[in-house]
């Protein structure tokens, strides 16, 4: 899918355009750490409010002026369409984002003064990418996928690729898994540099979409999804301990 290389020439690309985050030590915790050292990627630093912003930033300067000319849209939960809205933003055209009615209005309001028109289009994310690849075929707007798009996903492994930078012998990162973009590219980006590495996926007990998949080995889908944080978009967690034990 994607390899090291597509990660660097991604870093080189964005970097006018993202924050490099800190990867600050989690020394104000209201619970000591039980083992090892524990530290926080602060991707909530970045311009749209998460790392998403690295994978819509990679798409819109992958791509031709010819291919964003009639506009960029996305379907979201919001994080993705805060970052493609600010990315529209940045080359100056329209975006449209179709989103849930369970999405939170303040990221209705964020995707606003970006300049974004945001449109609520159904109960769930399926039905949202549906509106969206139909405004994109008739509209010629640039489609942006939240994670099955290897240019996004070589975007976000820079948060890979800042870790090793700044904590050369961690040992093991935890990220939350989502829709899978996040965590295949900053693993891709960690494992090229250090196999050992190990990588650990988390998602909600309410929302455990891959763990179900692996347990069934096909494609699994939820009957419903009881979590609040369904989409599981948080930063990355880093710790040189082997078993840290996620909260």
């Amino acid at each position: 899918m994607i390899d090291i290389e597509d990660i660097r020439a991604a870093s080189a690309r964005i970097s006018p355009y993202v924050r490099r985050t800190p990867l600050l030590p989690a020394t104000q915790l209201s619970k000591s750490t039980s083992c090892g050292e524990l530290y926080l990627k602060l991707e909530c630093l970045q311009p749209s409010g998460s790392f998403k912003a690295r994978g819509a930033a990679n798409k819109l300067f992958s791509a031709s002026p010819n291919d964003v000319r009639h506009g960029l849209v996305a379907a979201s939960g919001g994080n993705h369409g805060l970052a493609v809205a600010r990315s529209a933003n940045l080359a100056g055209v329209p975006a449209h984002i179709f989103l849930p009615d369970n999405v939170l209005p303040d990221k209705i309001e964020k995707m606003k003064r970006w300049g974004a028109t945001a449109v609520i289009a159904g109960k769930n994310y399926d039905e949202a990418n549906s509106e969206a690849l139909e405004h994109a075929q008739r509209t010629g707007a640039l489609y942006f996928h939240s994670f099955a798009d290897p240019t996004i996903v070589a975007g976000q492994g820079t948060v890979g690729l800042e870790v090793l930078e700044d904590l050369p012998d961690v040992d093991t990162i935890v990220v939350a898994i989502g829709g899978g973009g996040f965590i295949t590219g900053v693993a891709v980006a960690l494992k090229a540099a250090r196999p050992e590495i190990r990588v650990i996926g988390v998602e909600p007990v309410g929302s455990p979409t891959l763990h179900k998949s692996m347990e069934t080995g096909s494609v699994a889908e939820l009957e419903r999804i009881t979590t609040s944080v369904p989409t599981m978009a948080c930063d990355v967690q880093t710790t040189r301990c082997l078993h840290w034990p996620v909260q």
